[in-house]
């Protein structure tokens, strides 16, 4: 054979094997970074996925049926909002590292019913999980910039539970005023209104969007960041409607 030729063959064989190599090695990448967004009690908010009436495995109860019969109630919806404050391990890191938060928007499939398979009702059940969100957005967006402000560890630390229980209770305000608004009163137009006003406020949080890392920490209850521990002093919970 050629040398030159001899030469070329042996590159090509040397960058198909590098090329295999990569290949493997990135889809190894890809496998554990497969994140976990619900599971049989709770469904995380994520872009890609939105309720469906297999979501909702509550069976019905006697004030859900008497609501049915006095408003015309035809489900109930379960939302909640959890967080958690991590903390780097050591605590030599902490200063240089700075603690994380995440949160998100669970739909509890166990506690939520439904009597229907309307999808116009379908939809106005999924309007709560979405005003979930917009306020899981609003949370996540005040803790990034306090970080990127204060740029200090345990700054975060300190105003976690009052940031975090001012919007719950901003939400579950939102909450109870929808619900009156669309199933109590039953405003003409009510739901394409709060649709219309939840929409925007999605769409202004958009860059603070709930991520599926974010669900895949509070669902597994275990630090995404080998370099990071549950903080001890903060302990994480559902805030809960209905």
């Amino acid at each position: 054979m050629v040398p030159g030729i001899r030469s070329v063959l042996y590159r090509l064989i040397f960058n198909r094997s590098l090329l295999c190599l990569l290949l493997v090695y990135f889809s190894q990448e890809a496998v554990g970074q497969s994140w976990v967004t619900e599971d049989n009690q709770y469904k995380g908010w994520t872009n890609e996925v939105k309720l469906t009436f297999a979501d909702f495995k509550g069976k019905p109860n006697n004030q859900l049926r008497n609501l049915n019969k006095e408003v015309g109630l035809l489900a109930s919806t379960q939302v909640g909002i959890k967080t958690v404050l991590d903390v780097p391990k050591r605590k030599k890191d902490r200063g240089a590292m700075l603690e994380k938060v995440y949160v998100a928007p669970f739909f509890f499939k166990q506690t939520s019913v439904t009597l229907t398979r309307d999808p116009n009702e379908l939809d106005k059940q999924r309007l709560y999980f979405d005003m979930a969100e917009v306020y899981a957005r609003m949370m996540r967006r005040e803790f990034i910039h306090l970080a990127d402000s204060a740029k200090t560890y345990g700054t975060l630390w300190i105003m976690y539970s009052s940031i975090k229980e001012h919007y719950c209770s901003e939400y579950k305000k939102m909450f109870d005023a929808y619900t009156y608004d669309v199933f109590v009163d039953k405003k003409p137009e009510a739901y394409q209104q709060w649709r219309k006003l939840i929409d925007e406020a999605l769409k202004e949080t958009e860059l603070y969007q709930t991520t599926k890392a974010d669900c895949h920490r509070l669902l597994t209850d275990k630090p995404i960041d080998p370099d990071y521990e549950q903080s001890d002093m903060v302990a994480p919970a559902f805030v809960q409607c209905r």
